[in-house]
């Protein structure tokens, strides 16, 4: 810098120089300090003005290269949290469990065991939550649903994936209960209609209860796919077969592997029922081409 400025001792070069040299175009200040200046002591008037100047172009800069870093990030997160909305699924879990008694061959009236919804939802959310994509499913529970309470439920959640726990009849119907938590039948048309009239959200229709793969099967016009159930299924089998099938969702493997680890699952657990789980696709898609979330 020394060596540059030593050329211009001149007051009426001065405006030039730093023009030329650092694009300081008002030199008002450093003229009237250098009027009576000569030689090194000019120089040095002239030196420290320069730095005093250049650190406040520093400032400036850095102040607004902050600025732009930080706009910058808060644009890659406001992306980022569009991105994540975009890519996240919402699997609503609907339970319902009412009293139900039969009559056995001696005429008794017999109180069918409850089943085990609330480990089967406490197993779904666990294994989510150990995947590698949990934080793009969001897991919502609906206890003691009644039919009446089915479309509130599922217009509040939005679902990408629906799922039913509880009891189902071997004509093909799902076991609700009413308001005295007896139960409340819901026929298969019913439910197809239901479907039909779901948001288009609704990709995967899981009916996690004895005799369902009839329904499953009539309902996938306008959906992607739906798994059910056919034959009586237990407790135990229901409950593996769930949570290792949203925990390969969760890794991000297509409806296809995931439907096949949640088979393995149960022959892991030495658990014979692994025949009983169905997967129906919508006609002319490919189930290895299913991805309920981003594919790993």
């Amino acid at each position: 810098m020394t060596e540059e400025l030593s050329r211009f001792f001149e007051v009426d070069k001065i405006n030039q120089s730093l023009k030329i040299l650092y694009g300081i175009e008002d030199t008002s200040t450093i003229k009237s300090e250098i009027k009576d200046k000569k030689g090194k002591e000019r120089i040095k008037v002239i030196t420290n003005f320069y730095k005093k100047r250049l650190l406040e172009v520093g400032a400036l800069y850095t102040l607004n290269f902050d600025i732009q870093r930080e706009n910058q990030n808060n644009l890659i997160k406001e992306v980022n949290k569009l991105k994540e909305a975009k890519e996240k699924i919402n699997i609503l879990f609907i339970a319902s469990n009412p009293d139900i008694e039969f009559i056995d061959d001696d005429g008794n009236t017999i109180q069918q065991q409850k089943l085990k919804l609330e480990k089967e939802a406490r197993e779904i959310h666990g294994s989510i939550q150990k995947s590698l994509k949990r934080d793009s499913i969001s897991f919502e529970t609906r206890w003691a649903t009644r039919v009446t309470d089915l479309l509130q439920f599922i217009n509040e959640v939005n679902p990408t994936i629906l799922h039913f726990s509880g009891h189902g009849t071997s004509d093909g119907k799902l076991v609700f209960q009413d308001n005295n938590d007896k139960p409340k039948l819901l026929s298969m048309d019913t439910l197809v209609e239901l479907i039909n009239a779901s948001l288009d959200n609704l990709r995967l229709v899981v009916l996690n209860n004895c005799f369902s793969s009839i329904i499953s099967e009539k309902i996938i016009d306008n959906i992607e796919a739906s798994i059910g159930m056919n034959n009586s299924i237990g407790d135990e089998a229901a409950i593996v077969f769930a949570s290792q099938l949203y925990s390969s969702i969760g890794f991000g493997l297509s409806l296809e592997k995931a439907f096949q680890q949640a088979i393995v699952s149960l022959k892991l657990y030495e658990i014979p029922e692994e025949q009983i789980p169905q997967l129906y696709v919508s006609e002319g898609i490919e189930v290895k081409d299913i991805y309920l979330v981003t594919k790993n």
